[in-house]
């Protein structure tokens, strides 16, 4: 009964929710979790663990899940989701796994997460993100996995990803990223998937000291295919010389 309650769709409020799976919780014995949800509700400045992957959430992220601020674990993974991500989760700095993917959540990627200095594992993909990586994301210097996959992110890579110094998987396939990877990505050691797969936009050669992950995975039957990497990048136009990707549209009469 709890099982079926809860995936009836709902709008999204943090501590409503919360309070619901403390009700359904208790009920079914499960006397951990339900002391943990009363946590949250209780002092949500206290919560550690908010899991809600696959209840059927409808709605738009609350700028109220800011308040979380012990946060370690923030899974909202496969609900349809809507709307932005919030900048007030740039305050949950003590989280080390946030997982948002499988939404339909638009706009941008919020540069204050990169305050997220604890965080550790990410999940943005499958979502319609759109506009550029943020250059702040690196600053997590603590982060081992950036998956960001099948979303409508543009713009370049930015160096700073070359801080990421422990990072093992960089998952960025599917955008509609372009130009070149940077030399920085060169220097994580660590570095052991990096998948930009089905980013058209995307030239020029591979940084030395980078092994792109070969892998089969997220419909790629490699980690460059779809991409121009090895192909020289397209030379700009010089400053002022008429644009020729578009065409000029004539005011209407």
């Amino acid at each position: 009964m709890a099982d079926r309650f809860m995936r009836t769709p709902c709008s999204f409020s943090a501590m409503v929710i919360v309070m619901l799976l403390f009700l359904t919780s208790a009920s079914a014995g499960r006397i951990d979790q339900a002391s943990a949800y009363q946590t949250c509700i209780v002092t949500p400045s206290s919560c550690i663990n908010l899991s809600l992957v696959r209840n059927s959430l409808t709605g738009t992220l609350p700028t109220e899940l800011g308040m979380l601020t012990s946060l370690i674990t923030l899974n909202l993974g496969d609900n349809p989701l809507t709307g932005t991500l919030p900048s007030e989760l740039g305050a949950l700095t003590r989280a080390t796994y946030m997982r948002v993917d499988t939404n339909q959540l638009a706009g941008t990627l919020p540069s204050e997460l990169g305050t997220l200095i604890s965080l550790r594992w990410t999940r943005f993909g499958y979502n319609q993100l759109t506009g550029p990586i943020p250059s702040e994301i690196g600053a997590l210097t603590s982060l081992l996995s950036l998956q960001i996959i099948s979303s409508r992110l543009t713009g370049t890579l930015p160096p700073q990803l070359g801080n990421l110094a422990q990072v093992t998987q960089l998952q960025l396939a599917g955008n509609q990223l372009t130009g070149t990877l940077p030399s920085e990505l060169g220097a994580l050691n660590t570095l052991q998937a990096l998948l930009v797969c089905n980013n058209t936009g995307l030239c020029g050669d591979i940084p030395a000291g980078v092994t792109p992950s070969a892998q089969p995975s997220w419909g790629c039957e490699t980690a460059l295919e779809g991409t121009l990497l090895g192909s020289d990048c397209p030379t700009p136009p010089p400053t002022g010389s008429p644009s020729t990707g578009s065409p000029t549209l004539s005011p209407s009469s």
